[in-house]
């Protein structure tokens, strides 16, 4: 009984010394690193607030889009009974295993100025800009939220459903009487998760946004650019 009392312990220890410097350390670093700078006058200047007017802006917008797309194939493999389901998965989520960076050097091979199927296509335009953040965010973004909506949906409980449709209820109203308040709760965690992932990311931002900056870049080319280390902070 000591013993497991002394090993518990010891992991907690452990914990609070990799909190204390993994996590405590380098922001009072951060923060000391601050003490020379104008705060006030950097988060009021028209750079900041244009950046952070559009990291809630792209952001928002690809939330939506990448919930919305996650929820809709995750249903489908969680309530049909098509075959390979495992196999679908599998390549839904297989984008999470690489670097946002990926994904936006992946879209401008692709669709940039001189990019591969912009020539083949002679398409107009380019990838560059709001768009082409949203979509990269999305394939970024879109396997977390999908991963979790499917869990969600995998242990769920369908004793609800089999009586609903005893009593003849169509699937819709099983929808919003049953479906919707399942997930209704779960659904806010998934939103904040994909929302938090896009806004703090800036490989996307950096490789596709062009003129439209966010504050991720902000950060980045002040820190790593400038070597403003206190303004980044």
């Amino acid at each position: 009984m000591r013993t497991a009392k002394k090993g518990v312990n010891g992991i907690h220890l452990l914990l609070a010394a990799f909190f204390i410097v993994a996590v405590l350390l380098p922001l009072i670093r951060m923060l000391s690193s601050m003490a020379g700078e104008d705060v006030s006058g950097i988060i009021t200047s028209e750079t900041f607030l244009t950046a952070m007017e559009n990291s809630l802006l792209v952001s928002t917008v690809s939330t939506l889009i990448s919930v919305g797309l996650a929820t809709a194939l995750a249903w489908f493999i969680a309530r049909s009974a098509i075959r390979f389901k495992g196999l679908f998965t599998i390549l839904f989520t297989l984008p999470m295993l690489i670097p946002s960076i990926s994904h936006g050097m992946g879209l401008v091979v692709l669709f940039g100025s001189n990019g591969v199927i912009t020539n083949l296509l002679h398409l107009e335009g380019n990838i560059y800009g709001f768009w082409g953040i949203v979509i990269g965010s999305v394939m970024y973004s879109f396997p977390v939220a999908f991963l979790m909506i499917l869990d969600l949906l995998k242990y769920e409980d369908s004793t609800p459903y089999e009586a609903a449709s005893v009593l003849g209820i169509s699937k819709a109203r099983q929808f919003g009487a049953i479906g919707f308040p399942y997930l209704r709760k779960p659904m806010i965690s998934v939103i904040f998760a994909v929302f938090t992932l896009i806004i703090t990311d800036y490989g996307v931002p950096l490789t596709v946004g062009g003129q439209f900056s966010t504050l991720p870049v902000m950060m980045y080319q002040d820190v790593v650019g400038l070597l403003q280390f206190g303004k980044g902070s």
